[in-house]
């Protein structure tokens, strides 16, 4: 059986794995700096506190969180305005309640609607289907990643040539430059 650690020895861990991920944490931040909407926007509360989730997770190396994260904010920050113009029971052009609609429904109401371009359309899909599917449905499919694939993606990355970071750092760039302006868009300001 282990023995407990004392609390001089977790203190030491703690700096310890600190100093080794600093470099990696201040890099991901100059992203965040360097790539980010520096315009204040208007954003829905809950997709608010999965934006900065996903910035956090981003910022400590946590990548396949940043890649989720990422996601439900633009899901939730859709579904919220979806839920103004049509009730938390309204239907969307699928039939689907908004509070029940997916997030590929709610981006493709979304441009139909106006309110998100064709490319960013396009841009939301590739970060679903291409980023976030992959870890969240690790099914054995064919023609999709498998559990081997995501694993290499995190664990051996130099051998896929791509990987987990480079994932993420796609979904938080994708989420701190593009969020703010489609919530712009969406509450009427730009």
């Amino acid at each position: 059986m282990n023995r407990p650690y004392t609390s001089k020895e977790l203190e030491q861990l703690l700096q310890d794995a600190n100093a080794r991920a600093h470099k990696g944490r201040l890099n991901r931040l100059q992203v965040l700096v360097s790539e980010g909407d520096q315009d204040p926007a208007p954003i829905p509360s809950l997709a608010v506190a999965y934006f900065e989730e996903a910035r956090l997770c981003w910022v400590d190396g946590a990548f396949v969180a940043t890649i989720v994260m990422s996601q439900l904010a633009f899901e939730e920050a859709l579904r919220a305005h979806y839920r103004m113009w049509h009730g938390v029971r309204g239907k969307i052009d699928s039939g689907k309640e908004v509070s029940d609609a997916g997030f590929a429904e709610l981006v493709d109401q979304s441009k139909n609607d106006g309110w998100i371009l064709p490319e960013e359309a396009e841009a939301l899909h590739r970060l679903r289907k291409d980023y976030r599917n992959p870890y969240v449905h690790s099914k054995d499919i064919p023609g999709r990643p498998d559990f081997f694939t995501q694993t290499l993606k995190i664990f051996a990355p130099e051998i896929l040539r791509t990987g987990v970071e480079e994932e993420a750092r796609e979904s938080i760039t994708l989420l701190v430059s593009l969020l703010p302006r489609i919530c712009r868009r969406l509450w009427g300001i730009e």
